[in-house]
């Protein structure tokens, strides 16, 4: 009867161990394999990120470039795709809304993101563009826009039967990034910004 105590501990111990190592984002593990490739793909918030360190176990490549406006996110986005990624993870737009682009045009721009990594057969995950702390110039008006954009983002995005991640909704407060998710330009996510991205985005994946 002890023996079989034993054997019942050890086992279960074995079994949690297992289901902790694995994965990444600092959470349970998602289901990609090393030969499934994740693209981020957006602008500096994204090219900052650390991604591989914060996905050890899946294969990530950051296509994030500084100061990307969606548009030119449009005309590079065969790049990534040429990859034959098996997740897409899109965020952009704030640098144009900082740039006074109408909200629909951004909007556009990142729905044909969309059908081409659809068409490609990539699967997608819309990322909310994230809000600016209250502290950056002109934030309440570029928020208000923020929010528009991903209203519309949001609704597209389900209706393509792709994946919306909404980060705004725990990473922000009345309209703006919490302070404590931001670097001293109360625009760039800092450590803890990204370490809380990555646990909602391992969620997110396949």
């Amino acid at each position: 009867m002890k023996m079989r105590l034993v054997i019942i501990l050890v086992l279960s111990l074995a079994l949690g161990l297992a289901g902790a190592c694995g994965g990444g984002g600092g959470g349970g593990g998602n289901s990609l394999g090393p030969d499934d490739i994740i693209i981020m793909f957006g602008n500096s918030i994204t090219h900052r990120g650390p991604w591989s360190g914060l996905f050890p176990d899946n294969t990530i490549l950051n296509y994030g470039v500084d100061g990307d406006t969606t548009s030119g996110m449009l005309s590079r986005i065969s790049v990534p795709l040429a990859k034959k990624p098996k997740v897409i993870c899109i965020m952009g737009g704030i640098n144009d809304l900082i740039r006074n682009v109408a909200v629909s045009t951004v909007y556009n721009n990142l729905r044909q993101m969309v059908v081409r990594s659809k068409a490609a057969g990539v699967i997608v995950i819309m990322q909310s563009t994230l809000h600016t702390g209250s502290g950056y110039p002109n934030s309440y008006t570029i928020n208000q826009k923020v929010t528009q954009l991903n209203n519309l983002l949001s609704a597209m995005t389900s209706a393509q039967g792709e994946t919306w991640l909404d980060l705004n909704a725990s990473m922000a407060k009345d309209g703006y990034l919490k302070i404590e998710y931001l670097l001293s330009d109360n625009l760039h996510p800092n450590t803890d910004a990204y370490e809380h991205w990555a646990g909602k985005l391992n969620d997110a994946l396949p």
